[in-house]
């Protein structure tokens, strides 16, 4: 009788980790089910969206790590890397014989030593300028970085979003080329102010994430629609809470600026003002700033 009973413990024992193995091997093809899905619902850089996956919270340096170091240098994205941010923005535009630099502004004035509009130098007339310290300040030793230099720099370390500044749009096109012959499709974010332009752009490059402006939530739903991407830039108009967390737990990430009145604020007052911006909106996923350390103190004690 016991060995009966032996037997049959074992048989149900044997039973049972057949349906266990079964069970881990369906949960397994499940999740690439998902992945695979999600690669072709959202027509974006799944390496890209992992990395956006290992934090709930990014921090992302506006035109680098700009109060320490010039503003769109290599000493700023250094800088920002330094830091524990996990974006870095950066402005493009196209000097007079096409070649790709940093900079936001249309002019060369505020920032650098130079005078006039960027489309109106050469590469060879820029490299002859130097950054300023700070707006209008002294020169510094940083030259104006090509975009190329800069997504060299920032390889393997930092995700780059590219704001687009320059005017003359055939230049886009130049900059995917650009972000294809490093290959950093991977790595790369390319902000756009007009969600419409998305279908357009999209055909450069499918591997490159589009990363569009909502202005309400008709715009919010209309891009989802488009199933291109899932990264999404958010004002303070947004207010749905319920609604805008229940996106970010289907797989949307919004982002959006501390620049401005939270960031002043916060760099009289201190991080708790930061605190107060993450009640106001939980639903966020990556935070544009002008002090990428203070948020980091934010974030490490949490």
């Amino acid at each position: 009788m016991d060995n009966c009973l032996t037997r049959l413990n074992c048989q149900k024992n044997k039973k049972n980790i057949c349906l266990l193995m079964k069970k881990m091997l369906f949960s397994r093809i499940l999740l690439s089910v998902i992945i695979s899905s999600t690669a072709s619902v959202y027509g974006q850089s799944i390496e890209l969206l992992k990395k956006l996956d290992q934090k709930s919270l990014h921090i992302v340096a506006h035109r680098g790590a700009h109060l320490e170091q010039p503003e769109n240098s290599i000493a700023a994205i250094e800088e920002a890397i330094k830091q524990g941010a996990s974006v870095v923005e950066l402005d493009v535009r196209a000097t007079k014989d096409g070649v790709l630099v940093l900079m936001h502004d249309k002019t060369l004035n505020r920032t650098t030593t130079g005078e006039g509009e960027v489309a109106q130098y050469t590469f060879a007339q820029i490299q002859q300028l130097y950054l300023r310290e700070k707006a209008n300040g002294k020169a510094s030793e940083q030259m104006i970085p090509t975009l190329t230099e800069a997504l060299r720099i920032a390889k393997g370390k930092i995700i780059v979003d590219l704001d687009f500044k320059e005017e003359r749009k055939e230049f886009i096109k130049k900059t995917y080329n650009l972000v294809e012959k490093e290959e950093m499709e991977d790595q790369v974010l390319f902000f756009l102010y007009d969600y419409k332009d998305m279908p357009r752009i999209y055909k450069l490059n499918p591997r490159v994430t589009l990363f569009p402006r909502a202005r309400s939530m008709k715009d919010l739903n209309a891009i989802l629609q488009m199933k291109i991407t899932s990264i999404i830039h958010l004002d303070e108009s947004f207010k749905d809470i319920e609604k805008l967390n229940s996106m970010r737990q289907q797989g949307v990430y919004f982002w959006m600026n501390s620049l401005g009145e939270y960031d002043d604020k916060a760099a009289r007052e201190g991080k708790d003002v930061y605190r107060s911006f993450l009640t106001e909106y939980p639903f966020v996923r990556l935070i544009q700033t002008d002090y990428p350390s203070l948020w980091q103190e934010v974030i490490k004690g949490q």
